[in-house]
C-alpha cells in the first residue's frame, strides 16, 4: 500500500480587484473583493466568512521620496542638513537652503528643525507655545477678587501690567479692554490707600502734638 500524498490545492492569483485572505479555521487563501463588508464561504471548510474590508488592502503601497525630496545632482544646491538631497526650500527665520525632509510647515512658514527649536525654547515666542501667561487676567484678579488685600495686591498688579504690557494676550485675538482696566483699578486703589495712610498719619501726629 502507497502512502497517501496530500495534494495542496494551487496558489490562488487575485485580480487587480480583489486580494487574498487567510480563512481562520483551515488557513486556505480566500480571494476578496473590492467590498466594505465581505459574506462569503471557504472553498475548503464550507465556513461562513463575514468580514469588514478597508478599501487601502488594495491600494498600492504609497511612496515617501515626494515627502523626503529629491536626490541632488551636480549643479544642484543641496540640503544644509542632508547633502545628499536637492534644495527645495529656503528657512523663513535663517535663510539656510533645505530639502522636504529637513523642513517643518508651520503656521504657514517653512522652519528647519534648529529654527523650531530656537523659537519655542529660547525665544519663547508665542505662535509656537502651547499656553501662554495672560497677565492682564491676573492683574484684574489681583485687585478685584482680592480686594480687602489690595494694599499688597495693587502695586503688584501695577507692576505686572507694567513689566508684561507687550506680552502676547493669547491665541485668541482679544482687546486692551482688560489690561486698561486692570490698570486704573490698581491706579485707583493705590491712590485709595495713600489717602488713607496720609489721613491716619497727620492724625496721629495731630494726636502726639496735643
Amino acid at each position: 500500500m502507497s502512502d497517501q500524498e496530500t495534494i495542496s490545492p494551487p496558489p490562488i492569483r487575485p485580480s487587480a480587484a480583489a486580494a487574498l485572505l487567510d480563512c481562520p479555521k483551515c488557513r486556505t487563501s480566500v480571494e476578496v473583493s473590492f467590498s466594505e463588508i465581505v459574506e462569503q464561504q471557504c472553498p475548503v471548510c464550507l465556513i461562513r466568512l463575514e468580514r469588514h474590508v478597508y478599501p487601502r488592502l488594495f491600494h498600492e503601497p504609497e511612496s515617501n521620496a515626494g515627502s523626503q525630496g529629491m536626490v541632488s545632482v551636480s549643479g544642484d544646491a543641496t540640503c544644509h542638513f542632508y547633502p545628499e538631497l536637492k534644495a527645495e526650500l529656503v528657512c523663513d527665520e535663517c535663510g539656510c537652503l533645505m530639502s522636504r525632509k529637513a523642513s517643518v510647515d508651520w503656521g504657514g512658514r517653512d522652519l528647519c528643525m534648529p529654527c523650531l527649536h530656537n523659537l519655542r525654547e529660547n525665544k519663547q515666542s508665542a505662535d509656537f507655545q502651547a499656553k501662554t501667561k495672560l497677565y492682564d487676567n491676573r492683574a484684574l484678579a489681583l485687585v478685584t477678587w482680592l480686594a480687602p488685600v489690595s494694599l499688597f495686591t495693587a502695586p503688584i498688579a501695577f507692576f505686572l501690567l507694567l513689566k508684561n504690557r507687550k506680552a502676547n494676550r493669547g491665541f485668541v485675538p482679544r482687546g486692551p479692554f482688560r489690561w486698561w482696566l486692570a490698570l486704573l483699578l490698581s491706579i485707583a486703589w493705590m491712590a485709595l490707600w495713600g489717602f488713607l495712610l496720609v489721613t491716619w498719619i497727620s492724625l496721629l501726629v495731630r494726636e502726639i502734638q496735643s
